[in-house]
C-alpha cells in the first residue's frame, strides 16, 4: 500500500498497517465495509476478464491493483497491473515483496505438499473458486455483510508465517 501524505514523499504500508490506521479514524465497522467493497471490486474485475483469461495448470499470472480510497472510504479501482513492479524502493518494501514471492511459490505448490483444499496459503485467500469461497469463522458480529461473505481477511486477521507452519505440519503428519 503506498501512502500520498504531501505531494512531495509518500510511504508504503502493509494491509494490517492500512486497516489499523483506518480503524483508529473512522471505526471497525466504516473500515470493514471498505474492505469488503474493495474484496468485491477484485472479484468483479476478475470475472469480467474471466472468459479471455489463460486457463492453463501450468502457468499463472500475478496481478497488482491500484485502488484509491476517496475522504468516503470509497474504494476506486484505477488499473489493474498484468505485471506489477517487484522492483523495492527500502527495506519494508523489500521485505513485502519477498514474502509475497515466498507466498505465490507455496500456492504453485511445484513438491505437491497442498491438498487443493486450502482456503488460506500463507497471505493468500481463496476467495472464489466457481463460486464464493465462504469463510463463516470470518463474520463478525454487528458488521455489514456483503451478497456473499468470502474467506478473505485483506489486511488483517491473517497470521502468514502461522498458516505456512501449519501446512507444513498437516503435510508431515499425513506423509507419516
Amino acid at each position: 500500500v503506498s501512502t500520498q501524505s504531501t505531494g512531495e514523499k509518500g510511504c508504503k504500508w502493509s494491509l494490517i498497517q492500512l486497516r489499523m490506521y483506518l480503524m483508529t479514524k473512522h471505526g471497525p465497522e466504516a473500515v470493514e465495509t471498505l474492505f469488503r467493497a474493495m474484496d468485491d471490486i477484485f472479484i468483479k474485475s476478475l470475472q469480467s476478464v474471466q472468459k479471455i483469461m489463460i486457463n492453463d495448470k501450468h502457468c499463472f499470472e500475478l496481478y497488482g491493483y491500484d485502488v484509491l480510497i476517496d475522504e468516503t472510504l470509497k474504494p476506486w479501482l484505477l488499473e489493474i497491473n498484468a505485471s506489477p513492479s517487484l522492483t523495492a524502493s527500502n527495506q519494508q518494501d523489500y521485505d513485502l515483496k519477498f514474502k509475497l514471492l515466498h507466498d505465490v511459490l507455496t500456492v504453485i505448490d511445484m513438491e505437491g505438499k497442498l491438498t487443493g483444499k486450502e482456503k488460506r496459503v500463507g497471505g493468500f485467500d481463496l476467495m472464489w473458486n466457481d463460486g464464493p469461497v465462504y469463510g463463516e469463522e470470518l463474520v463478525m458480529e454487528g458488521m455489514p455483510h456483503p451478497p456473499y461473505s468470502t474467506n478473505t481477511r485483506l489486511g488483517g486477521f491473517n497470521d502468514r508465517e502461522e498458516n505456512l507452519k501449519s501446512m507444513m505440519r498437516s503435510h508431515t503428519n499425513s506423509v507419516k
